[in-house]
């Protein structure tokens, strides 16, 4: 085999390989945050269809939101997330990306299947898939 054919069939390899990596993407889908404003009230509708998707405590997702944007939070009855004060749409969005990298993704394997134990006054986040034990913030 010649240098220039093996050069060849090396760029080829790349391409395809490269073309290949672009591909990947995590099984977990965040829902698009439907926030509304009601006077001076931001509402996160389908706060409680996202705090499912993650499998995380809605309080505490809702604790993590409340002192990311500095207000004050509460649940309604229906599910909802209710913030004082307007807050931009797409901060939302940013936040729980925020949180499910931190606090939901395995650092380890990638995975999302994970959840959280404490130990004495440690957080530890366990992953399902590998086994692994990573030490959290809060």
């Amino acid at each position: 085999m010649s240098q220039r054919n093996y050069k060849e069939l090396l760029d080829r390899i790349k391409d395809q390989l490269s073309k290949e990596g672009v591909k990947k993407q995590s099984r977990l889908v965040l829902p698009q945050p439907a926030v509304v404003f009601v006077g001076n009230r931001t509402i996160f509708r389908n706060f409680k269809e996202v705090a499912t998707v993650i499998r995380r405590e809605p309080s505490r997702i809702l604790m993590y939101l409340a002192k990311e944007l500095a207000t004050a939070a509460s649940l309604d009855a229906e599910g909802r997330a209710i913030f004082i004060g307007r807050r931009a749409v797409d901060s939302f969005a940013v936040l729980l990306e925020r949180y499910v990298n931190e606090f939901v993704i395995c650092p380890v394997c990638g995975s999302p299947d994970t959840h959280i134990e404490k130990q004495k006054k440690i957080s530890i986040l366990v992953c399902e898939a590998c086994g692994a034990k990573s030490p959290t913030r809060g």
